[in-house]
């Protein structure tokens, strides 16, 4: 993902999210389920779960249906370029903010 595209996931990071494809590694446990969260929270939650599930199959959605979802690994790479950024300012409007 390079910078101009992540700049503009910071910018929706209030826009609401699913998390879809999160698997339980333990034995005979149900696959946890999640409701809409705002898109910060979203890529925060698979950054700080891996190794705690399966993210294999790991998408957030955001956004209209033509925005591509994020996998694991671009939730990594923007949890490393923005950190604690992606979930402050809560009340603000999107896009209120630069990155």
């Amino acid at each position: 993902m390079d910078k101009p595209a992540m700049a503009s996931v910071f910018r929706m990071r209030h826009a609401p999210a699913s998390i879809l494809g999160v698997r339980s590694l333990g034995r005979g446990q149900a696959d946890p389920i999640f409701h809409s969260r705002p898109l910060g929270e979203a890529i925060r939650f698979v950054a700080e779960a891996d190794g705690l599930y399966d993210l294999s199959a790991v998408a957030i959605s955001y956004g209209d249906r033509s925005t591509p979802p994020l996998g694991s690994r671009e939730d990594r790479q923007l949890w490393t370029e923005y950190g604690q950024r992606l979930i402050e300012g809560e009340g603000n409007s999107p896009g209120s903010e630069t990155p």
